[in-house]
C-alpha cells in the first residue's frame, strides 16, 4: 500500500513539474511582440534600411566640404618622339640691325619648354571647394533628411503590422485550440450518446436510423478534430517564422490569456451612448492624422517631391567653384623636388543649351510632385476610412461577446432540459443531436468572439499608432 502511494506521489509530482515547465515556457501577447521585434528577419531588413538612409544623410553633409586629392602621374613617350623633342637645332643669331652674324645658337623642344623626359613624374595636391551650385548641395541634403525622417515613419509602421500580425496569429493559435478542446468535448458527448442510443436500441427503444446518425457523428466529429489538429501545425509553422526563431526547439507556444479581464472594457462598449461613441470617433481619426505614420510618410514623400521639384529648377541656374592646385614634382625623378608652382582656379559655369535635358527634368518634377498630392490625399481618406471601421467593428465586437454569453447560457440550458427529455424518450433523436450542436457551436463562437474583440483593439492601435 505504501509503495502505491509513493508510486503515485511521484507521478504527481512529475505531472506537476511538467505543466509548470509547460506554463514557464509559454510566451505572454507582449513577449511575442518583442521577440518578434528583436528577431523577425523582414523587420530587421527595414531597421538596416532605416540606417543606411541616416548614412545617405550624412553623406550630403559632406558636399558642403572641400575635397582634398593627392594626384600622381608617370607619363612615358617613345623612343622616336623623344629623339624629335630633345633633336638639336641651330638657331641663327641676328645682330641689331637684323643681319645674321654667321652665329648659331643650339636649341631643342626640350629646352624650350624646361625638358621632355623619357619618363615624367608628376605629383600634384588638388583643393576643390564648391562655393554656388544653383542650391544644389542645400537641396539635396533637405532631401537626405526628409528621406531619413520617412524611413523612421516607415519604420514604425512595419513594426505596428508586425505587432499586428504576432497579434493575429497568437490569437488565433489560441482560437484553433479552443476549438480542438471543445470537439475533443463534442467527440466524447457524441460517443457517450452514441452508447446510450447502442443500449436504448438494445432493448428496442430507438431505431436504427438513430443509431447510424449517431455514428455519422462521432465519425464527423474525429474527422474535424483530426483538421483542427492539422490546422494548428500549420499555424505553429507560421508562428515560428514570424517570431524570427533559428530553430523549431526554441519556439514557446501562446500563453493562456484572460479572456475575462477584458470583461468591464466590454460592457462599457456594449453601453456607449451614440454621443459618447461621436467623441470617441472623433478623438480617434485626429490621433490618427497626428500620429499615423503611414500618413506620416506620405506627407514626407510629398514634400521630397516638392524639393525635387526646386532641385531640378536649380539646373538653370550658374555654379561657382574654387580649385587650389599645388605641383609638387615635374620631372624625371619622383623624389618630389622638381618643378613646384601653385595656381588657383575659379570656374564659373553657366547652363547655356543641354539639348533639353533640363527642360525634361523640370517636367518630369512637376508631374511627380502632382502625383504624389493625389496620392497622399487618396491614402488619407483610405486610411481615415479604415480607421473609422475599426471603431465601430471594436464597438460591434463587444456586443458580439454579450450577445455570445447570453447565447451559450440559453443553449447550455436548453440542452440539459433536452438530454433529460430524450432519456425519458420524450423527445427524439435530431433534436437530441441539435440541442448539442448548439451548444458546443455557442461555446465556440463565444470564444471566438472574444479572440475577435482583442484582434479588434490591436487593429485600432495600428492605425493611432499607440
Amino acid at each position: 500500500m505504501h509503495k502505491i502511494f509513493t508510486k503515485r506521489k511521484i507521478f504527481f509530482v512529475f505531472i506537476s513539474v511538467i505543466l509548470i515547465s509547460a506554463h514557464l515556457c509559454a510566451l505572454s501577447l507582449d513577449k511575442a511582440i518583442s521577440t518578434a521585434v528583436q528577431n523577425n528577419k523582414s523587420f530587421i531588413a527595414q531597421k538596416y534600411t532605416y540606417q543606411q538612409y541616416k548614412w545617405n544623410e550624412k553623406n550630403a553633409i559632406t558636399n558642403f566640404l572641400p575635397k582634398i586629392n593627392l594626384n600622381a602621374t608617370a607619363v612615358r613617350i617613345d623612343n622616336d618622339t623623344y629623339e624629335e623633342a630633345n633633336a638639336i637645332m641651330q638657331l641663327p643669331v641676328f645682330n641689331a640691325l637684323g643681319i645674321p652674324t654667321s652665329d648659331y645658337v643650339p636649341i631643342s623642344a626640350g629646352m624650350m619648354t624646361g625638358g621632355i623626359y623619357k619618363t615624367t613624374y608628376m605629383t600634384d595636391l588638388t583643393i576643390q571647394q564648391p562655393i554656388f551650385n544653383g542650391g544644389k548641395l542645400f537641396l539635396g541634403h533637405q532631401i537626405a533628411q526628409l528621406s531619413t525622417q520617412q524611413a523612421l515613419q516607415n519604420l514604425a509602421s512595419s513594426q505596428n503590422d508586425l505587432e499586428y500580425n504576432v497579434a493575429d496569429s497568437y490569437l488565433n493559435i489560441l482560437k484553433i485550440q479552443d476549438m480542438i478542446n471543445i470537439a475533443k468535448k463534442s467527440l466524447a458527448s457524441s460517443q457517450a450518446q452514441l452508447k446510450k442510443v447502442y443500449e436504448k436500441f438494445d432493448v428496442g427503444v430507438v431505431k436504427k436510423s438513430d443509431v447510424l446518425q449517431w455514428e455519422v457523428k462521432v465519425e464527423n466529429d474525429k474527422i474535424t478534430l483530426e483538421e483542427l489538429k492539422n490546422g494548428l501545425s500549420v499555424l505553429k509553422t507560421y508562428w515560428f517564422n514570424i517570431l524570427g526563431l533559428v530553430s523549431l526547439s526554441e519556439v514557446a507556444m501562446p500563453d493562456r490569456i484572460d479572456l475575462a479581464s477584458y470583461d468591464n472594457e466590454i460592457m462599457l462598449l456594449h453601453s456607449i451612448s451614440e454621443v459618447t461613441k461621436f467623441d470617441t470617433l472623433s478623438y480617434v481619426l485626429s490621433v490618427v492624422k497626428a500620429e499615423n505614420p503611414d500618413l506620416k510618410s506620405l506627407a514626407l514623400s510629398e514634400r521630397i517631391a516638392k524639393t525635387a521639384q526646386k532641385l531640378a529648377v536649380s539646373n538653370f541656374l550658374p555654379s561657382l567653384n574654387l580649385q587650389y592646385t599645388r605641383t609638387f614634382d615635374q620631372d624625371d625623378k619622383l623624389n618630389f623636388d622638381g618643378a613646384k608652382s601653385w595656381n588657383i582656379a575659379a570656374v564659373f559655369s553657366v547652363p547655356i543649351f543641354h539639348f533639353g535635358t533640363n527642360i525634361t527634368n523640370l517636367k518630369k518634377s512637376n508631374f511627380e510632385y502632382k502625383s504624389v498630392q493625389l496620392q497622399l490625399e487618396d491614402a488619407r481618406e483610405k486610411i481615415l476610412m479604415a480607421a473609422e471601421n475599426s471603431v465601430y467593428n471594436l464597438i460591434t465586437k463587444a456586443k458580439r461577446v454579450i450577445s455570445g454569453k447570453l447565447a451559450y447560457e440559453n443553449a447550455k440550458e436548453n440542452y440539459s432540459i433536452v438530454n433529460n427529455l430524450f432519456d425519458q424518450g420524450m423527445v427524439t433523436n435530431t433534436e437530441l443531436m441539435d440541442a448539442e450542436i448548439m451548444l458546443f457551436g455557442s461555446e465556440l463562437n463565444l470564444q471566438t468572439s472574444y479572440y475577435d474583440f482583442v484582434l479588434a483593439k490591436y487593429t485600432l492601435e495600428k492605425y493611432t499608432n499607440k
